[in-house]
């Protein structure tokens, strides 16, 4: 077996996902706090470890299905760089130290939110996508959570509608996303054994249908205008500047006909989403 690496632990818990899972969490704190506060630090380093935690068992239960994908046949365990009795020591130990942070510096209703996350995605959504290419919708739901918790942590109530409707904003963003994912590498999720939505529909139709969340995304992110929850005018335009932006490049990208550049389209969404987030977290600051 190769030696672990830092970049291998980092790929296991997917750095770069857990690490914007907690930024949504911040960002639902900051929105409803105003302020920066360092008694958060150690609520959203729970919320991180607890989605490292995720993301690391998940790769040991999927492990068989991602060394037959080009796209994941590189991760720690299908690579030979880590067993996968040690892969799930790791994510225990994550998922563990996560909950406690989380049950000791936070609150209930957050520790409890993250645990149902942590079942949720590593329980249902796992098992569901073995059985169905539609196990995407209830799995969207792991990625809007984590604002509820970052609301809880900061002292907000879970139905807080400012709440619900940031979370709400980021079930419907995570839609395109996985609908890109069968665009691209559908061939390779059935290979896998993994049902996939291209059976189901063709390459025009998977198009129109991440088009059409993709405006769902770009209409939620504009009632934040409408609903005030974002106040500064001058923060409105740039969300209507970066909503223009995501509809015209995913628009020309994906119609007419034509070489698709899928990692241009995962950047600017994954951008938009973040650029949103940080204007909420500006306009919160500065209000």
């Amino acid at each position: 077996m190769q030696r672990f690496t830092l970049r291998s632990f980092l790929t296991l818990i997917r750095f770069t996902v857990t690490l914007a899972v907690t930024f949504s969490a911040a960002a639902a704190a900051v929105v409803y706090t105003g302020t920066l506060s360092s008694d958060l630090f150690l609520p959203m380093l729970g919320i991180f470890l607890l989605a490292a935690g995720a993301s690391a068992l998940n790769q040991y239960q999927e492990w068989p299905h991602d060394e037959l994908m080009e796209r994941t046949k590189k991760r720690p365990i299908p690579l030979r760089t880590l067993n996968t009795s040690d892969a799930l020591r790791y994510a225990t130990l994550l998922i563990i130290g996560g909950s406690l942070l989380l049950l000791y510096f936070s609150n209930s209703t957050c520790f409890v939110l993250g645990l149902f996350n942590v079942i949720w995605y590593n329980g249902l959504y796992t098992y569901l996508k073995r059985k169905t290419a539609f196990a995407v919708v209830p799995g969207a739901l792991t990625g809007a959570i984590p604002v509820l918790m970052g609301w809880t942590a900061a002292g907000g109530g879970i139905f807080d509608p400012v709440a619900l409707f940031l979370s709400f904003f980021l079930f419907i963003w995570q839609m395109p996303h996985f609908w890109l994912l069968m665009l691209k590498y559908g061939d390779q999720y059935r290979n896998a054994g993994f049902p996939v939505l291209n059976d189901l529909f063709t390459n025009i139709q998977l198009k129109t249908i991440v088009m059409a969340w993709l405006l769902a995304s770009s209409a939620a992110s504009l009632l934040l205008i409408y609903f005030r929850i974002l106040h500064l005018p001058v923060l409105g335009y740039i969300i209507l500047l970066l909503n223009m932006a995501l509809v015209t490049l995913t628009f020309y990208q994906l119609f007419p006909a034509r070489t698709v550049n899928y990692r241009l389209i995962f950047i600017t969404a994954n951008l938009y989403m973040l650029l949103v987030f940080g204007v909420l977290i500006t306009d919160s600051l500065l209000r």
